[in-house]
């Protein structure tokens, strides 16, 4: 039996994965939340092509319902690099929360629950996470949440990098022990 993943966040929002029928509100709260997003037109090309790169690219929603009525109210997406291998290296590479509900711990909650997915998976293949790659502003307050969630430290800083400087920021895990 499958099961299925939900986590209650403090504003009454769940975490799970994210269904075709979310990416129209996807690419509503990327063109709110990007600049490089704002046509609704390309936000919904950009997170259609994202979906359909599964399990490559996975995007997790936090939704809240009211009545009858579901509302996302912010996304996560996680890209693994370079293949397919035993060390899986991943990134963090979007995140985002509506505005209206920003400031209710939905980010952590997107990163927390929806990385033990990315680990679950992972598991069930047989592979391990070796470490976690995240590109932000380097004026972004999310560098807190990123270093508290994923333990992800600042390493370098790339110059007009987007709209500003970027930071990236690498969080590393140790290889499980083997069992014998």
């Amino acid at each position: 039996m499958k099961k299925k993943f939900f986590k209650e966040i403090p504003c009454g929002a769940q975490v799970k994965k994210a269904q075709k029928k979310y990416l129209k509100q996807i690419a509503e709260i990327a063109a709110e939340n990007f600049s490089g997003l704002k046509g609704p037109k390309d936000a919904v090309k950009w997170v259609s092509c994202n979906f359909s790169a599964f399990p490559r690219m996975q995007y997790f929603v936090a939704i809240t319902q009211k009545g009858p009525r579901k509302e996302i109210v912010g996304y996560i997406l996680w890209v693994e690099k370079g293949g397919f291998r035993k060390e899986s290296v991943w990134e963090l590479e979007q995140i985002a929360v509506k505005k209206a509900f920003q400031g209710n711990g939905i980010g952590g909650e997107l990163i927390e629950k929806s990385f033990l997915e990315i680990k679950n998976y992972l598991k069930k293949r047989k592979s391990f996470l070796k470490l976690v790659e995240v590109t932000t502003g380097t004026d972004n307050q999310a560098q807190k949440l990123y270093r508290k969630t994923l333990g992800a430290k600042k390493e370098c800083i790339i110059k007009n990098f987007f709209r500003s400087n970027e930071a990236i920021m690498i969080a590393r895990f140790n290889r499980p022990p083997v069992k014998s």
